[in-house]
């Protein structure tokens, strides 16, 4: 009987010091959501590695959402041109091209057309007179084509048209 006095004593210690140790609970953080940080790119275009037409690719994978382009109307040569791409999120790509004078057509308009597609087509010449034309595509699926632009008619943009 002593036995089994002794072996209950011993077996209510074992219970009594297992609910007094205290196991360690692993806490996981909360994951934190990243938050997308927009890239602001660009690029100057040096005339020396230009041909008289230019064309320049789609920056981004992503068709832009919007193209701005920058230019003092009242005197040329001193800002910049600026032709600002803007994508869905956020991102931004600047072409800028420096000592730069656009033409304007008989109506008076600057040779600069905007399309829906986001295509800016400049015309203009160096501050040196070298005669320059640039594409720039602002959708990937144009990459590679050809445009005819017409900035004569009448119109705020002018229109261009895209040809292999």
């Amino acid at each position: 009987m002593k036995k089994f006095f002794m072996l209950l004593a011993f077996m209510c210690l074992l219970t009594v010091s297992c609910k007094d140790k205290k196991t360690e609970e692993v806490v996981v953080p909360e994951p934190k959501q990243e938050v997308y940080q927009p890239m602001h790119l660009n690029q100057t275009i040096s005339y020396d590695a230009t041909k008289t037409y230019n064309y320049f690719e789609a920056p981004n994978s992503v068709a832009a959402k919007e193209v701005t382009v920058n230019y003092d109307k009242r005197e040329p040569y001193t800002k910049p041109i600026e032709v600002v791409y803007v994508y869905p999120k956020g991102d931004t790509f600047t072409y800028v091209l420096e000592n730069f004078g656009i033409w304007t057509n008989e109506n008076g308009m600057y040779r600069v057309i905007v399309d829906k597609n986001c295509t800016v087509w400049i015309q203009g010449q160096t501050k040196c007179g070298k005669f320059k034309e640039f594409v720039f595509f602002g959708h990937p699926k144009y990459n590679g084509t050809k445009i005819s632009p017409n900035s004569y008619i009448n119109l705020p943009d002018g229109y261009i048209k895209y040809r292999k």
